[in-house]
């Protein structure tokens, strides 16, 4: 099921299965995320839990094998609606007989898709609602036009960030033929994709991770590119599917809940 929230500048669609989000257009119409061709890639915007990155055969957590898919398995369930309004919506899931097979700890999972004048708010909700500390590792996957108007080329555009040191990353396409492009320790937990000349595009806040990774499908030329706020491992992490040696590895507390905040505008 679809579901559309707005409010007088902008609106957003998003479906309960996977919690996905599908569109965020401005007041004007203009569609800044990247609409599903699985010529170049067939998702908008998964959510990624309680793993990150790929699974050659299974994940280890306390010494014992499971067979946790890739990028996690919330990404492929149907959500509840537990709350609605005109500008916002409150998705839900809980374990079922599969995810216990592949993930032996109690949860429920929360996605929260908020418009706050022209941003969109997300929040993903963990708890924990076992009897021990439950690792986990969480994260984002939106994909943005990239270009964003008719007549640019994806090497128009480039990141920017807040950090003073950081300097300017101008997008090639060669540079993701090794995967993603994974940027930490960012003192501020912003960055922009903006066409180099207009420096209009998409700011991109992420205060509730701890990494970011930037991606597109390799040596496809794709017209988009990834923003993906990680609590996760590193990019020389991604072999190692010991769940408890990831470098940014979650643990809550039994009985104990926590948010992981992004949120995006146009600028």
């Amino acid at each position: 099921m679809n579901i559309t929230i707005q409010n007088a500048q902008a609106a957003a669609v998003c479906r309960t299965h996977g919690a996905e989000l599908l569109s965020y257009k401005n007041a004007e119409g203009k569609e800044y995320l990247w609409q599903k061709d699985p010529a170049y890639w067939p998702k908008t915007s998964p959510v990624l839990f309680p793993y990150v990155g790929a699974v050659p055969e299974t994940v280890t957590i306390h010494g014992k094998a499971y067979g946790i898919p890739r990028h996690g398995f919330v990404k492929d369930m149907e959500f509840s609606v537990k709350e609605q309004g005109t500008d916002y919506v409150v998705l839900t899931v809980a374990p079922d007989d599969f995810t216990r097979s592949v993930y032996p700890y109690d949860f429920r999972f929360s996605v929260t898709f908020r418009l706050n004048g022209p941003s969109l708010e997300v929040t993903y909700g963990v708890s924990n609602l076992g009897s021990e500390e439950m690792p986990f590792l969480v994260g984002g996957h939106p994909a943005f036009f990239c270009p964003m108007e008719e007549g640019e080329r994806f090497t128009d555009y480039m990141l920017r960030f807040e950090d003073e040191d950081v300097p300017d990353l101008h997008l090639k396409y060669p540079m993701f033929d090794n995967d993603a492009i994974l940027y930490e320790g960012l003192k501020h937990r912003t960055v922009r994709l903006i066409h180099q000349q207009t420096e209009k595009g998409i700011s991109f806040d992420f205060p509730g991770f701890e990494s970011v990774a930037f991606w597109t499908p390799i040596r496809k030329d794709a017209p988009f590119l990834c923003i993906e706020p990680w609590c996760a491992g590193t990019m020389d992490q991604v072999e190692n599917t010991n769940l408890l040696e990831k470098k940014y590895v979650q643990f809550l507390s039994a009985g104990k809940h926590r948010d992981y905040e992004f949120s995006f505008r146009p600028c």
